[in-house]
């Protein structure tokens, strides 16, 4: 896995897979799109197989190659990447500056878990004082944006009545600030 990181051109090969989790790519073709030597993609493809990040298939004599998204380490790896992308943008201090009162906000569903694809929105839960907030997520990202606000005792009635969405919010998600919104 180490291998993975010396090189900024198997990042770029696998920022590819990690954006377009479900496309599959011939080897020239993300070569082409990646405006990198076929020799080069070659190398960081077969990299890339043998760390098990990438599936390679085969199609009337063409050889495809798509992410593996059976990986718990591609799955990390696009998490990772998930979180790093909010950061650049500035989300989280976005949020604080519209939402005030705000002492928890969370990632959940599929760009949490790093199954996300570019048709997938970003699902984020605030706990805040404030009933409603327009914050314009979707214009702000340029991405579907799907904000859910809960006072403090609203989450409490979430925990006991909609336990399936508690308990993925707390398994499954990614607490971007505050604490993870047990409720005792």
């Amino acid at each position: 896995m180490i291998q993975l990181y010396q090189k900024i051109t198997q990042l770029k090969v696998l920022e590819l897979f990690i954006n377009n989790p479900y496309e599959q790519y011939y080897l020239r073709e993300a070569s082409r799109i990646l405006k990198i030597s076929p020799m080069t993609v070659k190398r960081a493809l077969d990299l890339l197989l043998n760390e098990r990040l990438l599936v390679r298939e085969k199609f009337k004599n063409q050889i495809l190659f798509r992410a593996n998204m059976d990986s718990p380490a591609l799955l990390h790896l696009k998490t990772a990447y998930n979180l790093a992308w909010l950061e650049e943008n500035n989300l989280l201090e976005y949020i604080e500056k519209r939402l005030p009162g705000l002492s928890t906000l969370v990632l959940y569903g599929s760009f949490a878990k790093g199954e996300n694809d570019e048709s997938s929105d970003i699902d984020l839960l605030a706990i805040a004082p404030v009933k409603k907030a327009d914050l314009h997520l979707t214009d702000y990202l340029g991405k579907e944006t799907s904000l859910v606000i809960f006072s403090t005792s609203e989450w409490e009635e979430q925990a006991k009545n909609n336990k399936a969405f508690y308990i993925d919010v707390l398994t499954e998600g990614i607490v971007l600030f505050g604490t993870r919104p047990v409720v005792e």
